[in-house]
């Protein structure tokens, strides 16, 4: 499915949501499953891993290049440098896991780059 700048949104909003405990993890990803009928599996690994990114912890699952890009404008506007700074030890860590796993990942480098100007 391609995510589109709507969908994605949708997906930032809600994880902040969980993040800060206003909603449960499941219900975020419900509402992913209702509103854009996303597998319940990959709803709940999608906003766990903007989860990791927001808190700058290296996460597993692996984001599109365009969510991470889009992730990484977001969290810039909303949370300023520091927060953007934090998210980029986030990816940092999940480049450095997946090339770990011998899992090249030239876009995500490339995403990283671009954010750190």
């Amino acid at each position: 499915m391609e995510l589109s700048k709507d969908i994605l949104e949708q997906i930032f909003q809600l994880t902040q949501q969980v993040n800060s405990g206003r909603i449960s993890l499941t219900a975020g990803r419900d509402e992913l499953v209702k509103a854009f009928g996303f597998n319940p599996n990959s709803a709940s690994m999608t906003i766990r891993s903007l989860r990791h990114l927001l808190n700058g912890e290296r996460y597993r699952r692996a984001l599109t290049i365009g969510a991470t890009d889009y992730f990484l404008g977001r969290i810039r506007e909303e949370y300023g440098n520091e927060g953007l700074r934090k998210a980029l030890a986030g990816l940092s860590a999940h480049i450095e896991y997946r090339n770990s796993q011998d899992v090249k990942v030239p876009g995500l480098d490339t995403i990283l780059a671009k954010h750190s100007r």
